[in-house]
């Protein structure tokens, strides 16, 4: 048996379903291996699916019960969990990942799959409504509004899930476009399909009304300048996603904020590689979401070895 001269050979920030394999793979491979994970929500976004598309799985499975399946798989593997934010990595000669409580970690190669966050709305009170209305889950949160209105934001995959899955339960489904759909066909048909879901096209949220909790809110037409007001009770926005890359030293990023990296998945940086979506160039998928861990997880390995 080898000396556990250093508990974290390798150090995989972030728990999303990217950081979940590429942990789960590199203990399989051998690795002393630490993953740390700020907010607890394992799986990251995909966690928040309520059917995942894209696997050749039989059956449905959710995002949960798949980042559930692949957290348990690296434990069982030996990966060691932290529920620590990283605050700092720093790439100098000896490799230190700085916490939020000022402790120091030095793995031998550091994994950033730190993922995305939703993009947030950009109007006044938005953080006060957070759990009053405002959600940013409807598997999680949609049984709240059973039978009432509720108004979901934003055109892409993540926007046309939220209205399927909430059309189930509300009343009445309002989606607010700034631009055409620009979701997969299949969500569109369904989509198209149900009596409950209306559009309102180009326009933005200018403002949340309510005092308590959500009651409404106010738009903007981007195109003639008019306002309106739209009643419900639930809001939902999903208008694309924000890396989380903060911590990350800007000499490993891109004008865009991502994380450059090579065909390998490493960074300019010896041992420090990227994978997922704080990485440019990552296709927003499932399946390239759990390719670019394993991947990862297997550079970081081959560095070591050399």
């Amino acid at each position: 048996m080898r000396p556990l001269k250093n508990l974290s050979e390798i150090a995989i920030i972030g728990a999303g379903l990217t950081g979940l394999c590429a942990a789960r793979h590199a203990a399989r491979l051998g690795r002393l291996v630490t993953l740390f994970e700020s907010t607890g929500l394992y799986g990251g976004l995909v966690a928040t699916i309520d059917e995942v598309d894209g696997l050749a799985a039989p059956g449905k499975l959710s995002g949960q019960a798949l980042a559930i399946h692949v957290l348990d798989e690296a434990r069982k593997a030996g990966v060691r969990v932290l529920e620590s934010t990283i605050v700092k990595v720093d790439p100098g000669p000896k490799l230190t990942l700085t916490d939020q409580h000022g402790g120091a970690h030095h793995p031998e190669a550091v994994v950033i799959a730190s993922g995305a966050s939703l993009r947030k709305l950009g109007v006044p009170r938005e953080e006060e409504f957070l759990g009053r209305g405002l959600s940013r889950c409807a598997t999680c949160d949609g049984g709240f509004f059973r039978g009432q209105d509720v108004a979901v934001v934003g055109g892409g995959d993540g926007a046309v899930q939220e209205a399927l899955i909430l059309a189930r339960t509300s009343r009445r489904v309002v989606m607010v476009c700034r631009s055409p759909l620009k979701a997969k066909r299949e969500y569109v048909e369904k989509l198209a399909a149900l009596e409950n879901v209306s559009f309102i096209w180009d326009s933005e949220v200018t403002e949340i009304l309510g005092e308590d909790g959500v009651r409404g809110i106010r738009l903007r037409n981007r195109k003639s300048g008019t306002s309106s007001t739209v009643e419900c009770a639930g809001l939902f926005p999903f208008i694309g996603v924000t890396a989380n890359t903060g911590f990350v030293p800007a000499s490993l990023l891109g004008a865009s904020g991502l994380v450059k990296t090579d065909s390998d998945l490493a960074t300019t940086c010896p041992r420090v590689f990227a994978a997922g979506a704080a990485r440019a160039g990552y296709g927003g998928n499932i399946v390239q979401a759990m390719a670019e861990g394993i991947g990862a997880a297997e550079a970081a390995a081959r560095a070591l070895a050399r």
